[in-house]
């Protein structure tokens, strides 16, 4: 799985954790030269029964849908002659795209930096905050211990009103108009049409990216309801996939499974960082490794994660 790609350093948010192009290159280098890899629909009929894959078989995922993914990943895959899956929330899409309250959190802490941006919260911040204890991001190495406080603060502990009311204002103090910062972070539906014509594959990720075991069933639905239905009038794909917001264990229950089987989505990946048994993991559960995961970042892989359940954001 892989978030942004990109050369932050040339960008106006150069502390944004982003895979540079060439390491994502090289990552592909290695993938090729190990790995079979699989469109999307060879994996979908091995899950279904349909078919086999390959031993080696590996499949390139792409969540959240930055601009990134077209702008870049879209033209080194083309070249390769490879295929990807990419997740994209429906409210960072259209003709009044918003910036979704995860994304808000990220270039905040990178133009702020996790001390100041921490206190600036903390500042704002008026509701009592969620006291249940639960680590539902597990740990990871790469990632300082005041970031993932202000992380967990903002996307888990405070009620989903008072953070987004949070959020917006200091993204509106610090970085401006966030629907003009939306329109330069996304893909729009152009691009999608465009990617999916040159060989993509598009997945969902709910319409706005909220933590899916956080709110009740009736509101998951809504999250999850005309997804397939959009991705295929944009796409022209018979089938749809789904990947979970965050995706570790604790982000979604098992009624959130039945209801993407009841929505019609063909499959549903997590941030579970392990290779998928696609005769026992079942359809809606597939794990995903990070881009953490492989060279460079490790020196060998051995099929084991490095701590913690999803690198990125």
């Amino acid at each position: 799985m892989y978030h942004y790609v990109r050369d932050a350093a040339a960008t106006d948010f150069p502390k944004i954790r982003a895979l540079p192009p060439d390491v994502f290159e090289q990552q592909l280098d290695w993938l090729e030269s190990r790995f079979a890899l699989v469109r999307l629909a060879e994996i979908e009929a091995a899950v279904s029964g349909r078919g086999r894959l390959p031993e080696n078989a590996a499949h390139l995922t792409f969540d959240d849908g930055f601009v990134d993914h077209y702008a870049t990943v879209y033209p080194i895959l083309r070249r390769r002659g490879l295929s990807g899956t990419f997740f994209v929330a429906e409210e960072t899409c259209g003709a009044a795209p918003r910036v979704l309250d995860v994304h808000k959190t990220h270039f905040l802490l990178a133009h702020l930096g996790a001390e100041a941006f921490g206190r600036a919260v903390l500042d704002e911040t008026t509701s009592a905050r969620n006291t249940s204890g639960a680590d539902v991001f597990g740990v990871d190495r790469w990632e300082a211990a005041d970031e993932r406080a202000i992380k967990r603060l903002l996307n888990y502990d405070l009620p989903y009103d008072e953070s987004t009311r949070v959020l917006d204002a200091l993204f509106t103090a610090h970085l401006g108009d966030a629907a003009a910062f939306a329109r330069q972070l996304y893909v729009d539906t152009d691009a999608i049409r465009e990617m999916a014509a040159g060989g993509m594959s598009f997945g969902y990720h709910t319409r706005t990216h909220r933590m899916l075991a956080r709110i009740p069933v009736e509101e998951q639905r809504q999250e999850l309801r005309g997804g397939v239905r959009w991705i295929a009038a944009l796409t022209g794909q018979t089938s749809v996939s789904f990947c979970y917001p965050w995706g570790g264990p604790g982000t979604y229950t098992a009624g959130t499974v039945r209801l993407l089987e009841e929505a019609g989505y063909a499959m549903a990946f997590n941030t579970e960082r392990r290779a998928a048994d696609v005769r026992a993991d079942g359809r809606f559960e597939l794990p995903r490794y990070d881009t953490r995961d492989l060279p460079p970042y490790v020196d060998t892989f051995d099929g084991a994660p490095a701590q913690g359940t999803s690198d990125a954001w």
